[in-house]
């Protein structure tokens, strides 16, 4: 069983054993600290009794950012495959994790700015917690690129659990 003591956290009260977190939604990019987050989800998904959405999203705006991304045949149709089968995969992880645990998972790959489309869809289906891991960008590289998890935290009106690394 996964144990979400081992990452430090400490989950008590009603909200975790009752109705409250019923519908719980996981951010993934298949990175390790998506992974994490998709454990920590699921976790919690058993605990309150729940079943799990884990959305990937396939940001379309770094494509056009790819030299020779729309002049080359062929190019635009193979990346988009690649990220397809990225989405895939790491939604896979997480209803094979869900599967374990006899947890009802849904897949669920979308194309659009990840923060936008995350919270669209939590809305969508009505999740009651958004889980998502922070890849813990600093400096220039967070100013310029932002933090996609920082952007679900400070504009959903739902729960959001950040899973972050390790010196975070």
């Amino acid at each position: 069983m996964l144990s979400l003591t081992r990452i430090g956290i400490y989950l008590q009260g009603d909200e975790f054993s009752g109705n409250m977190m019923q519908k719980i939604m996981i951010a993934t990019d298949g990175s390790d600290m998506s992974k994490k987050a998709v454990k920590v989800g699921v976790d919690i998904a058993h605990r309150s009794r729940g079943s799990v959405a884990a959305v990937y999203v396939i940001d379309i705006s770094r494509l056009s950012h790819l030299p020779g991304y729309a002049m080359l045949p062929g190019l635009k149709e193979k990346i988009s495959e690649l990220m397809k089968e990225e989405g895939r995969q790491a939604t896979q992880f997480a209803e094979d994790l869900a599967s374990i645990l006899n947890i009802p998972c849904r897949k669920i790959v979308l194309q659009g700015n990840p923060s936008q489309e995350i919270l669209k869809s939590a809305r969508e289906m009505e999740a009651d917690l958004i889980v998502i891991g922070s890849r813990g960008r600093t400096g220039i590289e967070k100013l310029l690129l932002g933090s996609v998890a920082e952007k679900v935290v400070l504009q959903s009106p739902i729960p959001v659990l950040m899973i972050k690394g390790e010196g975070e």
